[in-house]
């Protein structure tokens, strides 16, 4: 999208792509961020796919993507609490002078109120993992696996560490690090999702953090990469990635050790990010869509593993927070829903049909050869 400066309805949005934001809009970007971000996902801002609205009255800012008649947002406005939805009627405002709809994915609970005021649709579309960092511990039955784990990985001798790239870059450690990534990506029946997830961004890490398990011999073993909201008193792990054939317990030492140094910091909230589609169907009446995700989290964990995902955050014994998708106008239109499918892969929707064609030969196959192990 090209630079540019509209008003809408007594606001001012100043556009700009991320990927090649000058100085000024990348601090402009940050001090936002750091000032208001509220939803886990805000500071996904920074990464490479993203585009960001700048309202400068109120002050505000919003991170999207586009795609064909769709805007995209990641998450919710950030925004002072106050202009929450004064941002919203800006949104509306922009949005209709370009002929696009407005869909919002992971937006927080908290503003459904806010969202269904100014007329936008809200499904659940799953739910978010979420600690008290200075109550948590791992005693307790609820962790009794996650807490076997860890005493495993101690036993083998693994250590956390903090890499911290700001300060100083070790190539040895980067290495590893994409190396990690790289195998992890082609164990995936599709591409790298994107755009509510985040990448190592080494080269300009911002407020990120970075953690590692590694072993007596040097071999980092594990990664998980933080992002800040809240003002820094809540934390995300946003990537949690473990070398192929590594030593049991990895991800539970992890974060573990990254709580006790999130404790001692002060820090008050921390995340293991979204469940997505799960327990969309809780309510008493869902409705198509709601009913659509928990079919894919029942049936296509082929595609990404939505089922396992939720069962390894849940070891950890979270609150579990509702989000949802929002849009506008409130009625989700097959080309909405296929715009925010087109911005979450980075192939387009075009590789979710692939991988569904490709879960069905298998379960085809599958089904057919124990016929002829039972002839």
């Amino acid at each position: 999208m090209m630079k540019d400066a509209e008003m809408h309805s007594g606001g001012r949005f100043v556009t700009a792509a991320s990927k090649s934001a000058t100085e000024a809009e990348w601090s402009r970007a940050l001090s936002c961020l750091r000032k208001y971000a509220e939803n886990s996902l805000a500071y996904l801002a920074l990464e490479p796919d993203k585009q960001w609205l700048f309202s400068e009255e109120p002050e505000g800012m919003v991170s999207f993507a586009e795609s064909g008649h769709t805007i995209v947002v990641c998450g919710d406005p950030v925004c002072a609490a106050e202009n929450f939805p004064a941002m919203l009627h800006l949104l509306r405002s922009f949005a209709a002078a370009r002929k696009k709809h407005l869909v919002f994915l992971m937006t927080n609970e908290t503003h459904i109120p806010e969202y269904r005021a100014e007329g936008f649709g809200c499904f659940k579309s799953g739910e978010e993992a979420v600690f008290d960092v200075q109550s948590w511990s791992m005693r307790g039955g609820r962790c009794a696996k996650a807490r076997s784990s860890w005493h495993t990985a101690v036993n083998y001798g693994l250590t956390v560490r903090e890499y911290c790239p700001r300060q100083e870059r070790d190539e040895t450690i980067e290495q590893q690090f994409h190396a990690i990534t790289d195998a992890w990506l082609g164990e995936k029946h599709t591409a790298r999702l994107q755009f509510a997830v985040g990448s190592l961004m080494l080269d300009r890490p911002c407020d990120k953090r970075y953690f590692y398990a590694v072993d007596p011999e040097g071999t980092i073993q594990g990664i998980n990469v933080l992002n800040p909201y809240r003002g820094g008193t809540g934390w995300i792990v946003d990537i949690m990635r473990r070398r192929e054939g590594c030593p049991h317990g990895v991800m539970e030492l992890l974060f573990h050790d990254i709580m006790e140094t999130l404790k001692k910091e002060g820090a008050v909230q921390a995340s293991l990010g979204v469940a997505p589609f799960f327990n969309t169907d809780d309510g008493d009446h869902p409705r198509l869509i709601e009913k659509a995700e928990h079919y894919i989290y029942e049936n296509m964990n082929y595609i990404y593993g939505f089922k396992p995902l939720y069962i390894a955050k849940d070891k950890f014994n979270p609150e579990w927070k509702s989000i949802y998708v929002v849009c506008y106008p409130k009625h989700m239109s097959f080309w909405m829903e296929e715009a925010a499918f087109a911005v979450l892969d980075s192939r387009g929707f075009g590789d979710y049909v692939h991988a569904f064609l490709e879960m069905r030969r298998v379960q085809h196959e599958k089904k057919h050869s124990g016929k002829e192990r039972t002839d």
